[in-house]
């Protein structure tokens, strides 16, 4: 499909753009709106909130790695590395089947 670069836009009247602005006055009773929390829902947003200001990477731990690291003391053992990496394949496989 092309556009045509040549044709102009036309408002049609009673369009939303061309309507007066509607005054906004104070809202009925009807108008107005109220919400609560329950108490549960108050302590659920609480803990959100918490769980949000815990940074996701521990750097204390990761500073001492690089350090360790750097100073030739960090060692891999190899057969952690297989083992771990195994679990994580039999578990994306687990999470992968349809049930």
């Amino acid at each position: 499909m092309k556009i045509d670069p040549g044709v102009k836009q036309v408002s049609l009247p009673g369009t939303v753009e061309n309507r007066p602005a509607q005054g906004k006055g104070t809202p009925t009773p009807a108008e107005q709106t109220g919400v609560s929390l329950s108490k549960r829902a108050a302590q659920l947003q609480a803990l959100e909130a918490q769980l949000a200001a815990i940074p996701v990477v521990d750097r204390a731990k990761v500073d001492a790695i690089k350090e360790a690291i750097a100073g030739g003391q960090y060692s891999i053992n190899p057969d952690n590395v297989a083992q771990n990496l195994v679990e994580s394949v039999k578990e994306m496989l687990h999470v992968s089947k349809p049930r």
